[in-house]
């Protein structure tokens, strides 16, 4: 009965759809749920990558400081996953994002975002193609 529990973080969200059962109990055990407060900063533009992030309630604003002024890049929310993009690419933050409401997020270190790609060739594949999308859309914004 305990090991259902450990996958409810996770089942919900769109990200982890395709996985098996077998997937998601690796993929909780890789992941911790935290609670941000509403005004707090996630991830600051051109930090140290550290963490990924996947939002499970709440929303957050993507902001960017281009030609000495900030635009917002995006809101994102609810089953939405943030800090990949510097993860994949080894590089720093591209953006800053800031909680617009509380937030309850699931974390994961460096190590376990790579774990995770391991073990689900299918959110890999979702983390990947939402990177590239990114990246371009920056490269158009620019």
């Amino acid at each position: 009965m305990l090991a259902s529990t450990v996958a409810l973080p996770i089942v919900d969200l769109d990200l982890f759809a395709d996985c098996t059962r077998s997937q998601l109990h690796q993929i909780a055990a890789l992941t911790t749920g935290l609670h941000i407060p509403r005004d707090h900063v996630l991830i600051r533009q051109d930090g140290l990558a550290g963490e990924f992030i996947v939002i499970r309630s709440g929303s957050a604003h993507v902001t960017r400081a281009v030609n000495g002024g900030v635009v917002q890049v995006a809101d994102v929310g609810a089953g939405d996953f943030l800090g990949e993009m510097a993860l994949l690419n080894g590089t720093r933050r591209t953006a800053t994002v800031t909680a617009a409401t509380d937030l309850d997020v699931l974390v994961s270190s460096v190590g376990e975002f790579r774990s995770i790609l391991e073990i689900a060739p299918s959110v890999a594949r979702k983390v990947r193609r939402a990177s590239l999308a990114r990246t371009s859309s920056m490269a158009i914004a620019a």
